[in-house]
């Protein structure tokens, strides 16, 4: 699949880099969007193989532009750099809230392509970012957010979970380290998911304030949702327990959000790469209204 590759600029001048995959044919004039910015999750990257990749390529297949951007977060320890200084980034050093200026120096820059209908697609982690943007700073660009199976940020449900005590152990080390005055201290998690964070991050992403829990933040994005989520991953992950009936629940009471299960899915659609596009232009294509995609 022939792709551009890219830098974006953020507003706080670091440098992002990223492919844009340009369609392979016009965009139907009935589509709502006309171009997609595809967001990974934790410790991944713009070139990862798997769901977001099959999705540029399907995309572009029907005449909607992809791309897909490195957040600050990428990889699990890296090197942002910009004009006038680097920090360090990755899934280990990210503030989490700093997503805002990365996806919307992606969505800029789709519109200096002259995209003016856009999507935000989120796997995992790209999800909530994507959730957290628009919640906290919306884009009248914006015509929809996809987030494909996005854990759910609940201190309290983890804290009380019968199988977390790995994470229980994990937070009380944070919150020591943080007390003591080591804010940077690198504390290796495995609950919800393996990968080394500071102190501070572990305390802001998994504390009770709820930053990125998306259940407060969905009813303050503007435009429609599609919430896609593998059956599989609540059996595999304390970040989706319980979380299709807490997303069915949001759906009943808010319009503009659909519940999409995709059956015997994992988090990472084995085996079922192409699904996640295939529901998000079925619901596309129904103008967001009306009864949802088939869900098996």
């Amino acid at each position: 699949m022939p792709a551009e590759l890219v830098r974006v600029t953020t507003e706080d001048q670091l440098w992002l880099e990223g492919a844009l995959y340009r369609p392979h044919a016009s965009v139907p004039a009935a589509s709502p969007i006309d171009a997609c910015l595809l967001v990974h999750g934790t410790g991944s990257n713009f070139y990862a193989p798997g769901v977001l990749e099959a999705f540029a390529d399907q995309a572009t297949a029907v005449g909607v532009a992809a791309l897909r951007i490195n957040t600050r977060g990428h990889d699990g320890i890296s090197s942002i750099p910009g004009p006038k200084r680097s920090i360090r980034g990755g899934a280990t050093y990210e503030h989490v809230a700093d997503c805002i200026f990365d996806l919307h120096a992606g969505i800029e820059f789709l519109l200096s392509q002259g995209y003016t209908r856009l999507a935000l697609v989120g796997h995992s982690m790209g999800g909530v970012k994507s959730a957290y943007t628009l919640a906290h700073r919306n884009h009248p660009a914006v015509r929809a957010l996809v987030m494909i199976s996005s854990p759910r940020f609940n201190h309290a449900w983890f804290m009380a979970h019968p199988t977390a005590n790995d994470f229980r152990d994990a937070y009380q080390r944070a919150q020591i380290a943080v007390q003591e005055g080591r804010p940077n201290e690198l504390i290796p998690m495995t609950q919800p998911m393996p990968f080394l964070a500071t102190a501070a991050g572990i305390l802001d992403k998994y504390g009770p304030e709820g930053h990125y829990d998306w259940t407060h933040l969905l009813p303050r994005v503007e435009c429609p949702v599609l919430y896609i989520l593998g059956t599989e991953s609540p059996r595999q992950s304390i970040g989706f327990d319980g979380v299709p009936a807490v997303m069915a629940e949001l759906a009943r009471e808010n319009i503009n959000l659909h519940l999409s299960l995709v059956e015997d899915a994992n988090i990472n659609y084995t085996g079922q790469h192409l699904v996640p596009f295939e529901r998000t232009w079925a619901w596309l294509q129904a103008g967001h209204q009306g009864p949802n995609p088939d869900d098996r």
